[in-house]
């Protein structure tokens, strides 16, 4: 009965601690928008929200008709955004040859930047050319 009753206490104690577990973590801001290229909707993609100061969370999703939500934590971000489409030459194997479209620039290469803000939801366009 004694062991029971010690149990019962350290799962309640438990069951007490489970949501501070996630108190106290990187405060993540949702974080949307559009993404253009050559004034055109990026149709698939991908887009990543990298802290300049190395501190903090990666922000990454899919573009989806030129559109993104994610979740990235406040501060400075570097934003690298690809996407691929398919080339006139199949691969070596025959099969769709998936290349890369968007500029080096915009990706590993970026010039972009952006300041996620400490506030409930932060909206961005990203109107890439040539």
């Amino acid at each position: 009965m004694q062991y029971a009753c010690k149990s019962m206490a350290l799962l309640v104690v438990l069951g007490l601690m489970v949501p501070l577990l996630g108190c106290g973590g990187p405060t993540e801001i949702v974080v949307k928008g559009t993404v253009k290229y050559e004034g055109e909707p990026v149709e698939t993609g991908e887009i990543l929200f990298i802290p300049v100061n190395g501190e903090g969370l990666v922000g990454a999703g899919p573009i989806t008709n030129g559109e993104f939500s994610i979740t990235a934590s406040p501060g400075e971000k570097k934003i690298e955004i690809t996407a691929n489409k398919v080339s006139d030459k199949p691969a070596p194997d025959g099969l769709p040859n998936y290349v890369p479209y968007i500029p080096k620039k915009y990706n590993t290469a970026s010039t972009l930047t952006a300041t996620v803000e400490d506030k409930a939801e932060n909206t961005y366009e990203f109107d890439l050319k040539k």
